[in-house]
């Protein structure tokens, strides 16, 4: 079922597309009288669209009638009249459809004929066979939402009664190997499933206290695509593959990928560490918590519950006579350190590191303690990584560029493209009109440029200046984040409202795992 569109703000723009026929068709009376749409419905929870949102009366009427957990939002007069012409226009030669739900999805879960455990195992085979990367459950004061999040949306998927919600956690608690007696501390687990016949769901969940119960978010992987990923590095660039086999083929160096939280960033470096040879290697890696299982790599957990940090936990794998390392993240001043003296004995380290671009590493290893010329000496390459939604390539429409967008292409010095793609909807994508992430990197490789290298050893926290080292890398041929984006755009693979995503809300994201 598709998810529902976010409540809107008072009086937003709304139309009949926007909708629920089959709730309309049974609430056209009350819907006529008083001014109301029904935007989305299913189980028990129903979203209204309102001329006068905070009419009580009203409101008490659709829950006498509906018995579902009412929600609302204001349109404007204008918009309700438009939309109920247009609902009425149709009603004699339309059928009413029924309440849509994603292919594949029950209508509702059923927890009076079937186990609580016989439920969470078809909520998670339904996450996998949808792709989606997380399934969450949250209880709400008169039931339990359940949603999945599928290329960084989230997509409500039907509720559960409250009352049953506390026998549904406490079988994915029994699944996870986690405490069914504790509903007020946070607790974390694990679980593999088999969702389909040679394949199984690899679910890493959380459970945390909130005001009205619990909240359960799993993540939901397919750990034998995770392998086949790694298989092989993620870049189609030429330069870019030409910089990252280079970096690896070094027996010592620092390789930084960096980005928001949900962006791939793991998974490049896991891909990075599948092009290495582990039969000559002694390769191991520091994570919290680690994201999936490799056979030939030695992986070793840190956080909360296994008594070490990634500070202390690198320090002691540097005794381990380690050749490569994978650090989950550089978090301190005492990692980073530990990671460039790492270096300097001989050591090839691959790490993640929460910047908002590849370039921005520099101000944040400087803020951790570093000076310019350790970084100078010990970076190899830092990676900056994105994930945008791709289009989908069965119902993509094809639209020549705006007078703005050219001169964005101009910018940055590219071809302006004939045309740019717009999502339109189909059955492939279940009317998304977007299908998948696509990866954008940009990389920052100090050693390409005499320039860039000179400036960065120079560098301290007291004088730096990022603008300048930025100029100078792209000056160097260096091509940022949202120059990348717009190949893409031009390649028709992403809107180009993906790119401004890039350049004005770096934290807009997909969450893709």
């Amino acid at each position: 079922m598709p998810a529902p569109p976010p409540a809107p703000p008072l009086g937003v723009p709304f139309a009949a597309e926007g909708v629920d026929r089959a709730a309309y068709a049974a609430l056209r009376e009350t819907c006529l009288r008083h001014g109301l749409l029904p935007a989305f419905s299913h189980g028990i929870v129903l979203d209204l669209a309102m001329v006068a949102p905070a009419a009580a009366a009203a409101l008490g009427e659709v829950r006498r009638l509906t018995h579902q957990e009412v929600r609302c939002f204001g349109i404007a007069e204008e918009d309700f009249d438009r939309a109920v012409s247009v609902l009425e226009s149709v009603a004699e030669a339309e059928p009413v459809p029924a309440p849509a739900v994603p292919p594949g999805c029950p209508q509702s879960w059923d927890l009076h004929r079937r186990s609580p455990r016989e439920v969470a195992r078809e909520m998670v085979r339904y996450a996998f066979l949808a792709g989606a990367s997380d399934l969450l459950l949250d209880e709400q004061a008169a039931w339990m939402d359940v949603a999945i999040k599928r290329d960084g949306r989230k997509e409500i998927i039907p509720p559960v009664d409250k009352a049953l919600a506390p026998g549904l956690l406490k079988a994915f608690k029994e699944i996870c190997g986690l405490s069914t007696q504790t509903v007020t501390v946070a607790q974390s687990g694990a679980a593999s499933l088999l969702v389909a016949p040679g394949a199984r769901a690899e679910l890493r969940v959380e459970v945390t206290p909130t005001v009205h119960g619990e909240s359960l978010v799993a993540r939901v992987q397919d750990r034998e695509r995770q392998l086949r990923r790694m298989r092989r590095l993620p870049f189609t660039a030429a330069e870019h593959l030409r910089l990252a086999s280079a970096c690896l083929r070094q027996s010592q160096g620092l390789l930084l990928v960096t980005g928001p939280t949900g962006h791939g960033k793991t998974t490049t470096l896991y891909a990075c560490l599948g092009q290495l040879d582990p039969g000559a290697l002694n390769i191991r890696t520091l994570e919290d918590p680690v994201e999936f299982t490799v056979p030939w790599i030695t992986q070793i957990p840190v956080g909360e519950g296994t008594g070490r940090g990634f500070s202390a936990g690198l320090k002691s794998l540097l005794r381990q006579a380690p050749h490569v390392i994978l650090l989950g993240e550089i978090r301190d001043a005492g990692a980073a350190a530990t990671c460039v003296e790492a270096v300097e004995t001989g050591h090839l380290i691959l790490a993640t590191l929460h910047t908002r671009d590849a370039v921005g590493v520099v101000a944040r290893l400087l803020d951790l303690g570093l000076t310019g010329r350790q970084l100078a000496a010990a970076l190899r390459l830092a990676i900056g990584q994105r994930l945008v939604r791709r289009l989908c390539p069965h119902c993509r429409r094809l639209v020549p560029p705006t007078p703005g967008q050219r001169r964005h292409f101009e910018h940055h010095r590219l071809p302006v493209p004939a045309a740019l793609g717009l999502p339109a909807g189909c059955d492939q994508c279940s009317q998304r009109g977007e299908s998948g992430l696509a990866p954008v990197f940009e990389f920052f490789a100090p050693g390409e440029s005499s320039a860039v290298e000179e400036a960065l050893a120079l560098a301290d926290r007291a004088t730096y200046r990022e603008r300048a080292l930025r100029q100078g890398w792209i000056a160097g041929g260096g091509s940022p984040l949202v120059r990348e984006g717009l190949r893409l755009a031009a390649a028709g693979e992403v809107a180009y409202a993906e790119v401004l995503r890039l350049e004005t809300d770096p934290q807009a994201a997909p969450n893709g795992g």
